[in-house]
């Protein structure tokens, strides 16, 4: 309602605001998400919280909401302005502020109840029984406790709601009738499957339950939060406890050669174990990563260009600039660094070792120097980022490309150290596959940049 200019005229910035706001974010975000706590909570925990507490906390909820805010929509057409936090007596307000006062306290009352109903302890309550709301969806396959291994089978499902429409579907996914029934081998697997008909087409292995991704999550975490306060000393040393981690996991986790190439996944299929290139899950979660990655380099490069249309002189006429040398001399770097990537993928694939670790390594050389040279243009240039907005947006663009490039350079020796260690051969090759399509990306970026920072000045 506040999208009509009319209106939004005479409601804005009145307690009318405050209301309509509230009604939309608790009425339509908040109690949707406590609703979802309650039916969920079986999920996690195979109990489930109390009937009786719950309809206390939503009626003391749902009546302390409405006390609450009600009455602002009536004090904001009488013209209370938000963000004042006193008035003076009189004005008509007071009574229908007490009211709003003691619908908070309604309502906190039943966020006591709600929080109770959730700490409290549960030890002596019996498991829920299985699927508690009769739902028809496939979550509520799980057993009351949950088993480690999730479901025993996984079914073939026909319908939107399979538990309604699908008879004695939980019978069968008990009995094993589905495919990848029991984990034979005792490792953790799931199915991949063509798109449009669901038809398996792969059976992936996932890694086991670890705490290492964990660790690399808190790690990646610290980089950012102690950056962010400018600590940069915790900032280093959690960034580089992040890439320990992420690379252990991935070496022990991640690309693992099968014992056989496929597998019976019952039903009378086989599919197979193993599967890289566009054909592979780590593949395409790549591919999909790397085009949000360019969409922020994107956003960079225009940020360039906006800066250009704003001011006359950008770039200015006294600013040295990068020059042309040093980013065409990374570029072509950079170039080469990527044609060899691309035949060491070739000699992988050929299963000719000694060109794999030649091409590579040379490759990981030249993305070093590569680096070097761009990171080379501006600093002996002389471009200080802090004085002005366009050296600023040329190290952006320059040090963007330099962290991407230091990625790609450990992807590089990554897939040396798993040809080296027998974990990667011409046939189980998902690593140096992945590894070239990064590559692919990388080129593009610096590409772009040394075309935006060289080549966009001299034609100006």
């Amino acid at each position: 309602m506040v999208a009509l200019a009319p209106f939004d005229f005479q409601a804005h910035d009145t307690y009318f605001i405050v209301a309509h706001l509230h009604y939309v974010l608790i009425g339509g975000m908040l109690f949707p998400v406590i609703a979802g706590l309650y039916y969920f909570f079986p999920l996690a925990l195979s109990k489930t919280l109390s009937d009786r507490l719950g309809r206390i906390a939503f009626w003391l909820m749902f009546i302390g909401f409405n006390i609450a805010f009600l009455p602002m929509h009536f004090t904001g057409l009488l013209g209370m302005p938000r963000r004042v936090y006193t008035y003076a007596p009189g004005m008509g307000f007071d009574v229908l502020n007490m009211v709003s006062t003691v619908g908070a306290f309604i309502l906190a009352a039943g966020v006591a109840v709600l929080v109770w109903d959730v700490l409290r302890p549960k030890g002596k309550q019996p498991y829920s029984k299985r699927n508690p709301w009769n739902a028809g969806t496939l979550e509520w396959l799980a057993e009351m406790p949950g088993m480690p291994w999730g479901t025993r089978s996984i079914p073939i499902i026909k319908s939107r709601y399979p538990l309604w429409d699908q008879p004695n579907l939980m019978r069968d996914v008990d009995a094993g009738r589905g495919y990848l029934p029991d984990a034979e081998e005792g490792k953790r697997e799931t199915l991949i499957s063509s798109i449009i008909d669901a038809e398996p087409i792969q059976c992936l292995r996932v890694p086991g339950p670890t705490f290492i991704s964990f660790w690399a999550a808190v790690f990646t975490g610290g980089l950012f939060i102690f950056a962010t306060y400018s600590w940069y000393v915790a900032a280093l040393v959690s960034g580089f406890l992040a890439l320990v981690s992420i690379l252990v996991w991935l070496w022990t986790g991640t690309a693992v050669i099968p014992e056989k190439p496929r597998k019976d996944i019952g039903l009378d299929v086989t599919v197979p174990l193993y599967a890289s290139g566009a054909k592979s899950v780590g593949w395409w979660a790549t591919f999909i990563t790397m085009i949000g990655d360019m969409s922020a380099f994107a956003s960079l490069v225009f940020g360039y260009f906006f800066f250009w249309t704003v001011h006359q002189d950008f770039p200015p006429a006294d600013a040295a600039g990068p020059g042309v040398v040093w980013p065409t001399t990374a570029l072509g770097l950079i170039l080469a660094s990527w044609c060899l990537t691309l035949l060491a993928r070739r000699c992988n694939e050929r299963d000719q070792a000694a060109g794999f670790y030649l091409t590579l390594a040379l490759a990981a050389l030249l993305t070093v120097a590569g680096a070097g040279a761009l990171w080379a243009g501006p600093h002996f240039s002389g471009l200080d980022p802090t004085s002005n907005v366009y050296p600023a947006t040329v190290w952006v663009l320059v040090l963007w490309c330099l962290l991407h490039l230091g990625v790609g350079l450990i992807m590089q020796l990554y897939c040396l150290a798993r040809r080296g260690a027998g974990r990667m051969t011409a046939e189980h090759d998902i690593d140096i596959r992945n590894v070239a399509l990064y590559w692919h990306f990388m080129l593009i970026t610096v590409g772009v940049t040394v075309a935006v920072i060289a080549g966009f000045p001299e034609v100006m």
